[in-house]
């Protein structure tokens, strides 16, 4: 084997294959989801290329300046979430932020789901890897002290003020609060709120953005608060919109001015504040606005009208952490904090929202 072989990369594989990267990735990391064809023409790419994933252009490098990295392997942990994720948009989402970053560094990621979250990680145990991501869902999983001493590791998604780890995270209280911005910009002043699992972490920072925002502007009026935090689902995902009838009619019936506008703690939430709508005869928007959080293209594109929501940068929350352990790995003398990085996400602007300014400046001309 020639040196300028070793310098090959998943992208050249994948070019030389005629497939995706996510089908090399797939094929290094034992997946069985890929056909005989693709899988004959991935490995004849590598065995032409020289391709080794253990010996990487980085890692390369990294050897001979005396950097321990062994295997090239990043461990992805999808904490608390069974293998009926794999195909979520969600984990799609973190999985190419991951992917991203892994092939702009010559590593690659080894992902897992804990369905309990309890128990050290596999490729943990049987040192598969260089570094770690935790992408968390309720908390910090309690393996956390059991990892071996100097193993760069980020919790992904959670924002824990007690935690003495690295975290990146989206930052959903800010979401929650330009959403009620944005509304309250063009004019809404009864905004609703509505989420049938306020415990999950990720929905109650969003709903503190949004209650935050109202104070501020004396504008908090918790008869439109929705909410319930008695019970939440983790570990599987919902395969259809929750009801949303009991949230939706308590706005409804709410004393005062009638509710104007309505924030989903979620998109799926959303659609089904869609159909309780519809069935109570309410035109969206002319009647009540909607929005929602995620910006998940598939339900947004689809509902009618379409559904103005906060976009969560899911994949470059994933990105960020992933390069903050390759940067560890690479770079083991720097010292690490315990610190928080929040990435903000983007409004999308559709059409289930009406500005009420315009109306508003009309009334106060005819008076």
């Amino acid at each position: 084997m020639s040196s300028s072989t070793t310098s090959a990369t998943v992208v050249d594989v994948a070019r030389k294959a005629g497939v995706s990267v996510g089908t090399v990735s797939r094929v290094l990391n034992g997946y069985r989801n890929v056909s005989a064809a693709n899988l004959e023409r991935v490995q004849k790419a590598m065995q032409d290329l020289g391709y080794d994933k253990y010996r990487s252009p980085e890692q390369l490098v990294s050897r001979r300046n005396g950097v321990r990295s062994q295997t090239g392997n990043i461990g992805v942990i999808f904490s608390e979430m069974g293998s009926s994720w794999a195909d979520h948009p969600l984990v799609a989402a973190y999985s190419m932020g991951v992917e991203q970053a892994c092939q702009k560094k010559g590593f690659h990621a080894l992902i897992e789901f804990s369905e309990k979250g309890d128990e050290l990680p596999r490729c943990v145990r049987e040192n598969k890897v260089d570094a770690l991501l935790i992408k968390g869902t309720r908390g910090l999983p309690a393996y956390l002290d059991e990892l071996p001493k100097g193993l760069p590791t980020v919790c992904v998604g959670l924002n824990d003020p007690t935690a003495n780890i690295q975290q990146v995270a989206p930052d959903n209280r800010g979401a929650g609060w330009v959403a009620a911005d944005y509304l309250w910009g063009i004019g809404h002043r009864r905004i609703g709120f509505v989420c049938p699992q306020l415990r999950h972490p990720m929905f109650l920072a969003r709903f503190h953005g949004y209650e935050a925002f109202l104070r501020s502007r004396q504008g908090f009026d918790p008869t439109l608060c929705a909410v319930d935090d008695s019970h939440v689902s983790f570990g599987v995902p919902e395969f259809r919109p929750p009801d949303m009838r009991a949230a939706v009619e308590k706005l409804l019936e709410a004393p005062g001015e009638p509710v104007t506008a309505i924030i989903a703690a979620n998109d799926w939430m959303a659609h089904g504040v869609y159909a309780v709508l519809a069935e109570a005869g309410k035109s969206i928007p002319d009647d009540i606005s909607v929005m929602a959080f995620d910006n998940a293209m598939a339900i947004c594109t689809s509902l009618r009208p379409q559904l103005t929501s906060y976009a969560i940068p899911f994949g470059e929350v994933a990105y960020a952490a992933a390069m903050k352990v390759i940067e560890k790995i690479q770079n083991p003398e720097v010292l690490w904090n315990h610190s928080l990085h929040l990435v903000r996400g983007t409004l999308v602007e559709r059409e289930s929202v009406k500005p009420l300014t315009l109306l508003s400046e009309d009334m106060a001309e005819a008076s």
